[in-house]
Protein backbone atom coordinates (compact mmCIF):
# COMPACT_ATOMS: atom_id res chain seq x y z
CA UNK A 1 0.00 0.00 0.00
CA UNK A 2 1.38 3.37 -1.07
CA UNK A 3 1.64 5.69 2.36
CA UNK A 4 3.14 8.64 0.92
CA UNK A 5 2.70 9.85 -2.60
CA UNK A 6 4.76 12.89 -4.10
CA UNK A 7 3.14 14.10 -7.33
CA UNK A 8 5.58 16.39 -9.41
CA UNK A 9 6.25 18.80 -6.43
CA UNK A 10 7.96 22.11 -7.57
CA UNK A 11 9.73 24.01 -3.96
CA UNK A 12 11.43 27.02 -3.98
CA UNK A 13 13.46 28.73 -1.24
CA UNK A 14 12.50 32.62 -2.36
CA UNK A 15 13.33 32.76 -6.31
CA UNK A 16 15.40 29.77 -6.04
CA UNK A 17 13.72 26.34 -7.79
CA UNK A 18 15.01 23.60 -5.63
CA UNK A 19 12.67 20.57 -6.73
CA UNK A 20 12.05 21.02 -9.87
CA UNK A 21 8.74 18.24 -10.71
CA UNK A 22 10.16 15.21 -7.87
CA UNK A 23 7.77 12.23 -7.32
CA UNK A 24 8.04 9.34 -4.97
CA UNK A 25 6.48 7.18 -3.43
CA UNK A 26 7.03 5.25 -0.12
CA UNK A 27 5.53 2.24 1.08
CA UNK A 28 4.35 0.92 4.57
CA UNK A 29 6.61 -1.25 6.49
CA UNK A 30 9.48 -0.19 3.84
CA UNK A 31 12.59 1.80 3.80
CA UNK A 32 12.45 4.38 1.08
CA UNK A 33 16.40 5.96 0.70
CA UNK A 34 16.90 9.47 -0.91
CA UNK A 35 20.64 9.71 -1.76
CA UNK A 36 22.36 12.09 -4.44
CA UNK A 37 25.25 14.27 -3.73
CA UNK A 38 25.14 17.67 -1.15
CA UNK A 39 22.52 20.18 -2.10
CA UNK A 40 20.62 18.49 -4.49
CA UNK A 41 17.43 19.08 -2.62
CA UNK A 42 17.02 15.96 -0.69
CA UNK A 43 16.29 17.81 2.73
CA UNK A 44 14.23 20.58 0.55
CA UNK A 45 12.12 16.92 -0.09
CA UNK A 46 11.90 16.36 3.58
CA UNK A 47 11.33 19.91 4.60
CA UNK A 48 8.54 19.73 1.74
CA UNK A 49 6.43 16.75 3.23
CA UNK A 50 6.41 17.63 6.57
CA UNK A 51 5.34 21.40 6.01
CA UNK A 52 8.32 23.52 6.56
CA UNK A 53 8.77 24.41 3.18
CA UNK A 54 5.64 23.76 1.05
CA UNK A 55 5.36 23.13 -2.79
CA UNK A 56 4.44 25.55 -5.08
CA UNK A 57 2.67 23.30 -7.14
CA UNK A 58 2.57 19.61 -7.62
CA UNK A 59 0.71 17.25 -4.92
CA UNK A 60 1.60 15.02 -1.33
CA UNK A 61 -0.64 12.50 -0.13
CA UNK A 62 -0.47 10.82 2.82
CA UNK A 63 -2.50 7.26 3.33
CA UNK A 64 -4.51 8.83 0.72
CA UNK A 65 -5.24 12.28 1.98
CA UNK A 66 -3.75 15.77 0.82
CA UNK A 67 -1.42 17.07 2.95
CA UNK A 68 0.14 19.79 0.97
CA UNK A 69 -1.04 23.27 2.05
CA UNK A 70 -1.42 21.49 5.70
CA UNK A 71 0.45 23.73 8.62
CA UNK A 72 3.62 21.09 10.03
CA UNK A 73 1.47 20.54 13.36
CA UNK A 74 -0.94 19.21 11.12
CA UNK A 75 1.01 16.66 9.51
CA UNK A 76 2.19 15.42 12.38
CA UNK A 77 -0.77 14.65 14.01
CA UNK A 78 -1.99 12.41 10.83
CA UNK A 79 1.33 10.29 11.56
CA UNK A 80 4.46 11.59 10.34
CA UNK A 81 7.21 12.33 12.38
CA UNK A 82 10.58 13.57 11.88
CA UNK A 83 13.80 13.41 13.02
CA UNK A 84 15.55 16.26 11.77
CA UNK A 85 19.23 16.75 10.59
CA UNK A 86 21.35 17.65 13.15
CA UNK A 87 19.06 15.96 15.71
CA UNK A 88 17.64 19.36 17.37
CA UNK A 89 17.38 18.23 20.72
CA UNK A 90 16.63 20.24 23.63
CA UNK A 91 20.03 20.23 25.41
CA UNK A 92 18.80 21.89 28.84
CA UNK A 93 15.93 19.54 29.43
CA UNK A 94 16.51 15.90 30.32
CA UNK A 95 16.10 12.64 27.90
CA UNK A 96 12.83 11.91 29.53
CA UNK A 97 11.83 15.94 29.13
CA UNK A 98 12.71 15.44 25.88
CA UNK A 99 10.65 12.41 25.14
CA UNK A 100 7.47 13.61 26.41
CA UNK A 101 7.82 16.89 24.60
CA UNK A 102 7.53 14.56 21.48
CA UNK A 103 4.13 12.73 22.52
CA UNK A 104 1.14 14.63 20.88
CA UNK A 105 -2.28 14.40 22.50
CA UNK A 106 -4.81 12.12 21.24
CA UNK A 107 -2.57 9.88 19.80
CA UNK A 108 -1.40 6.94 20.77
CA UNK A 109 0.15 3.65 19.43
CA UNK A 110 3.26 1.33 20.49
CA UNK A 111 5.76 3.80 21.51
CA UNK A 112 5.61 5.16 25.22
CA UNK A 113 8.55 6.29 27.28
CA UNK A 114 9.15 2.14 28.13
CA UNK A 115 8.75 0.97 24.80
CA UNK A 116 11.53 3.53 23.85
CA UNK A 117 13.30 2.58 26.28
CA UNK A 118 13.32 -1.00 25.50
CA UNK A 119 14.30 -0.20 22.09
CA UNK A 120 17.54 2.33 23.57
CA UNK A 121 18.21 0.89 26.91
CA UNK A 122 20.93 3.27 26.98
CA UNK A 123 18.34 6.10 27.22
CA UNK A 124 16.63 4.49 30.41
CA UNK A 125 20.13 4.17 31.77
CA UNK A 126 20.35 8.47 31.06
CA UNK A 127 16.73 9.44 31.15
CA UNK A 128 17.92 12.03 34.23
CA UNK A 129 21.11 13.71 32.26
CA UNK A 130 20.14 16.86 29.90
CA UNK A 131 20.15 16.13 26.60
CA UNK A 132 23.30 18.26 26.22
CA UNK A 133 25.28 15.90 27.95
CA UNK A 134 24.91 13.43 26.01
CA UNK A 135 27.20 11.27 23.21
CA UNK A 136 26.21 11.81 19.42
CA UNK A 137 25.21 8.65 19.33
CA UNK A 138 23.28 9.03 22.73
CA UNK A 139 21.73 11.86 21.32
CA UNK A 140 20.48 10.70 17.54
CA UNK A 141 18.75 7.97 19.97
CA UNK A 142 17.23 10.62 22.10
CA UNK A 143 16.20 12.22 18.22
CA UNK A 144 14.61 8.95 16.77
CA UNK A 145 12.69 7.99 20.55
CA UNK A 146 11.49 11.47 20.63
CA UNK A 147 9.64 11.29 17.18
CA UNK A 148 8.25 7.92 17.93
CA UNK A 149 6.82 9.46 21.05
CA UNK A 150 4.21 10.97 18.62
CA UNK A 151 3.44 7.22 17.39
CA UNK A 152 4.20 7.71 13.54
CA UNK A 153 2.94 5.68 10.98
CA UNK A 154 5.78 7.33 8.70
CA UNK A 155 9.18 8.66 9.82
CA UNK A 156 11.68 11.13 7.94
CA UNK A 157 15.22 10.15 8.93
CA UNK A 158 17.30 13.27 7.62
CA UNK A 159 20.98 12.30 7.89
CA UNK A 160 20.64 9.74 10.82
CA UNK A 161 24.22 8.77 10.85
CA UNK A 162 26.07 11.87 10.74
CA UNK A 163 28.92 12.15 12.64
CA UNK A 164 28.52 9.15 14.46
CA UNK A 165 31.14 6.33 14.78
CA UNK A 166 31.14 3.51 12.93
CA UNK A 167 30.36 1.12 15.78
CA UNK A 168 27.26 3.71 16.25
CA UNK A 169 26.44 3.50 12.87
CA UNK A 170 25.86 -0.44 12.93
CA UNK A 171 23.35 0.07 15.69
CA UNK A 172 21.73 2.75 13.96
CA UNK A 173 20.85 -0.05 10.95
CA UNK A 174 19.87 -2.59 13.47
CA UNK A 175 17.05 0.15 15.34
CA UNK A 176 15.81 0.93 11.31
CA UNK A 177 15.77 -2.78 10.59
CA UNK A 178 13.35 -3.16 13.81
CA UNK A 179 11.60 -0.33 13.14
CA UNK A 180 10.54 -1.44 9.65
CA UNK A 181 9.63 -4.82 11.32
CA UNK A 182 6.97 -2.59 13.18
CA UNK A 183 5.43 -1.84 9.94
CA UNK A 184 6.72 1.64 9.98
CA UNK A 185 6.89 3.32 7.10
CA UNK A 186 10.79 4.69 6.82
CA UNK A 187 12.26 7.98 4.08
CA UNK A 188 15.41 7.93 4.71
CA UNK A 189 17.79 10.67 3.71
CA UNK A 190 21.32 9.30 3.87
CA UNK A 191 25.19 9.92 2.20
CA UNK A 192 26.46 6.85 3.98
CA UNK A 193 25.84 5.06 1.33
CA UNK A 194 26.42 1.48 2.60
CA UNK A 195 24.15 2.40 5.60
CA UNK A 196 21.49 3.35 3.16
CA UNK A 197 21.80 0.06 0.59
CA UNK A 198 21.53 -1.90 3.48
CA UNK A 199 18.45 -1.19 4.89
CA UNK A 200 16.29 0.62 1.91
CA UNK A 201 14.13 -1.33 0.07
CA UNK A 202 13.80 1.25 -2.96
CA UNK A 203 16.02 4.10 -3.50
CA UNK A 204 15.92 6.88 -5.20
CA UNK A 205 18.58 9.25 -6.41
CA UNK A 206 18.24 13.41 -6.83
CA UNK A 207 20.03 14.99 -8.86
CA UNK A 208 19.89 18.81 -9.09
CA UNK A 209 16.22 19.11 -7.62
CA UNK A 210 15.21 16.02 -10.42
CA UNK A 211 14.51 12.16 -9.61
CA UNK A 212 17.73 10.74 -12.45
CA UNK A 213 17.16 6.95 -10.42
CA UNK A 214 14.07 5.04 -8.95
CA UNK A 215 14.85 1.25 -8.56
CA UNK A 216 16.12 -1.92 -6.44
CA UNK A 217 18.79 -0.82 -3.97
CA UNK A 218 21.27 -3.58 -5.68
CA UNK A 219 21.18 -1.57 -8.73
CA UNK A 220 22.98 0.78 -6.89
CA UNK A 221 25.11 -1.55 -5.00
CA UNK A 222 26.61 -3.45 -8.38
CA UNK A 223 26.14 -0.61 -11.40
CA UNK A 224 29.58 1.42 -11.35
CA UNK A 225 28.07 3.32 -14.00
CA UNK A 226 24.91 4.51 -11.79
CA UNK A 227 27.08 5.20 -8.91
CA UNK A 228 29.91 7.48 -11.13
CA UNK A 229 27.05 9.10 -12.75
CA UNK A 230 24.44 10.16 -10.54
CA UNK A 231 26.15 9.77 -6.95
CA UNK A 232 30.36 10.62 -8.24
CA UNK A 233 31.59 8.12 -6.44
Amino acid sequence: MTLLDVDDIHTYYEHSHILQGVSLRAEGGQVTALLGRNGVGKTTLIRSVIGFTPPRSGSIRFAGEPIERLASHAIARRGVGLVPQGRRIFPSLTVEENLRIGGLPGRSGRWSLDTVYELFPRLRERTGNYGGELSGGEQQMLAIGRALMSNPVLLLLDEPSEGLAPLIVRELERTMSRLKETGLAIVLVEQNLPLALAVADTAYIISKGRVVFHGDPDIIRTDDEVRTNHLGI
